[in-house]
């Protein structure tokens, strides 16, 4: 499995090994990503999308995911809210998702992927991992954030994005804070 870093200014992309992630293995984390997506297609959460210039940052209309307030340490992130699992605000894990159809019409001229998590996540798109981070609990990592080129992970027609993100030390509560905002920008033809 490959891992894309995150891009640097006039850096070239740098493909390397995934570690495992919060002791789960890659087959363990296709499997959260795929009962994500049954879920999802059970609710039938979907947005068409035609304009040229798109924004979709985390909010409640993410599929399980509940609005939280931001932490003063958190990054701000524009056009995203901070959120969390919305079925246990309590929870040690949270796994939200959105999904999108883009134009069959228009070619698909940038992408970027900001994320910005307490503590650390595996980011899924189209079934591709984008982002596998393991245990860690070092503010520097989550703030403030980081973007990734994603051009070449989304596709004309429909497209899925799952976060599985993870706690530090466990359970979501105010002395052990935990968050993940998202935003992803498209460029159209």
């Amino acid at each position: 499995m490959k891992l894309l870093k995150p891009e640097k200014a006039a850096s070239t992309w740098k493909v390397v090994r995934l570690p495992r992630s919060a002791g789960l293995s890659r087959s363990k984390v296709m499997s959260m990503y795929r009962a994500q997506l049954k879920k999802m297609n059970r609710v039938g959460k979907d947005r068409f999308l035609s304009q040229r210039l798109l924004s979709i940052g985390t909010d409640n209309s993410w599929f399980n995911a509940q609005v939280i307030p931001r932490e003063p340490a958190w990054v701000p992130v524009q056009n995203a809210n901070y959120v969390w699992f919305s079925g246990n605000l309590s929870a040690d894990n949270a796994v939200i998702s959105t999904r999108f159809t883009l134009s069959q019409q228009r070619r698909i001229v940038n992408a970027s992927f900001f994320i910005s998590v307490d503590n650390y996540a595996i980011v899924i798109i189209n079934g591709v991992p984008l982002l596998y981070d393991g245990p860690q609990n070092t503010p520097a990592f989550f703030n403030p954030g980081r973007t990734f080129n994603v051009r070449r992970f989304l596709r004309r027609g429909r497209n899925d994005i799952v976060i599985i993100a993870f706690n530090f030390v466990g359970a979501r509560s105010v002395s052990n804070p935990a968050g993940v905002a998202a935003r992803l920008d498209i460029q159209l033809s």
